[in-house]
């Protein structure tokens, strides 16, 4: 027997803001990082708490690292919050879902609704039970995986994209693309995970690139928004696999952008999983679907181009790690991806030998 469930509700559109009004005269911390909240658009949200008494943690760093949200998670308790906002990227999210979930542990109450208001196009976390955060000290990030890290919530709003640096654009859309390719060969895939997947794949292959161009508002980047929504759903029930293993234990390492990382992972995954029939078939589909002659090849080749369109890099060197520190690493590496939550997802099973030959296509 197979199950799909989904548990968060989610508003989209202009006006998805307003789902926010039903919050009205009640305690709520919102969650963000200290740019958001100088920028103005903070007060976007704040205006549609009306009559709530507010509390605002503004400390979220990128790849939220433990200490941090330990220590939110006392300010969480201590404040005893009806309802948390979480408002950013997925950094801002992930630090929410996890504040409340250690802050449970430590007094808060024990039902706080969450909403999660995106401000990127690319974690989905405000439609997933993951939430990513680093051990900064052993250089590791750890995906949190749980049910109740689900939002109640998500708030879709493409007015905040109109902002993004269109480096950020990049890297968070290749994360839509890897988020959604491993879902729809992973090995939990279903029959309506695959649909999720699919669409959010194609809306994310063909929108990524007029999204990185747009100066400002576009529809480009609203549907960008909704890709990153669907594969979160996709992902979250079908699982992701050994791109994202590896990013993870790079990423806590060499403090590269997530999206990046996936960038450059993903297409040598594809080529390392396409020796499974199962999975070339579906890399295939993608292809086709994207307008690519149907093989795992071509789906390769659209990933590379479009990599290379949107300005990113092809190797670690690239971005500032040095080949010899890699090689030095490897065996860490190799142990921190196999050990990772995503990898056991994938649909071609992995030894560490194996991740060591994908990481010296990269250095």
């Amino acid at each position: 027997m197979e199950r799909f469930q989904l548990k968060t509700a989610i508003s989209f559109g202009n006006d998805a803001l307003a789902a926010l009004e039903e919050l009205a005269g009640q305690r709520v911390m919102v969650i963000t990082d200290d740019f958001l909240a100088r920028s103005g658009l903070l007060d976007q949200v704040l205006a549609r708490l009306k009559g709530c008494t507010v509390e605002k943690y503004t400390d979220v760093v990128p790849d939220p690292p433990l200490v941090m949200v330990a220590q939110g998670a006392r300010k969480l308790a201590n404040f005893k919050p009806q309802a948390v906002v979480a408002f950013g990227g997925g950094s801002a999210m992930d630090c929410a879902k996890a504040m409340v979930e250690f802050g449970k542990k430590m007094g808060a109450p024990g039902e706080i609704r969450v909403y999660a208001v995106p401000t990127t196009a690319g974690t989905g976390s405000e439609v997933t039970s993951f939430a990513v955060l680093t051990d900064s000290e052993k250089g590791v990030k750890y995906p949190l995986v749980d049910d109740s890290l689900l939002p109640h919530q998500a708030v879709l709003d493409p007015g905040f994209l109109k902002g993004v640096p269109p480096a950020v654009t990049a890297d968070t859309g290749m994360d839509v693309l890897a988020h959604a390719a491993e879902a729809y060969v992973a090995n939990k895939a279903t029959v309506y995970t695959d649909a999720l997947a699919e669409k959010a794949f194609v809306l994310a292959f063909q929108n990524l690139r007029p999204a990185y161009d747009a100066k400002g508002e576009s529809e480009a980047k609203a549907d960008m928004l909704l890709a990153s929504n669907l594969a979160g759903m996709a992902f979250n029930a079908a699982g992701l696999g050994l791109c994202h293993g590896m990013a993870h234990a790079l990423g806590g390492r060499y403090h590269v952008p997530h999206g990046r990382l996936n960038a450059m992972l993903l297409p040598h995954v594809v080529a390392f999983n396409a020796a499974q029939p199962q999975a070339a078939k579906k890399y295939a589909r993608l292809a086709q679907l994207c307008g690519l002659s149907p093989t795992s090849r071509s789906l390769i080749f659209g990933l590379n181009r479009l990599r290379s369109q949107l300005g990113q890099p092809q190797r670690l060197s690239s971005c500032g790690v040095d080949g010899k520190t890699v090689k030095a690493d490897s065996d860490a590496i190799a142990a921190a991806a196999l050990a990772d939550l995503c990898t056991p997802s994938n649909p071609r099973p992995a030894t560490a030998q194996d991740v060591k030959g994908l990481l010296k296509e990269l250095v």
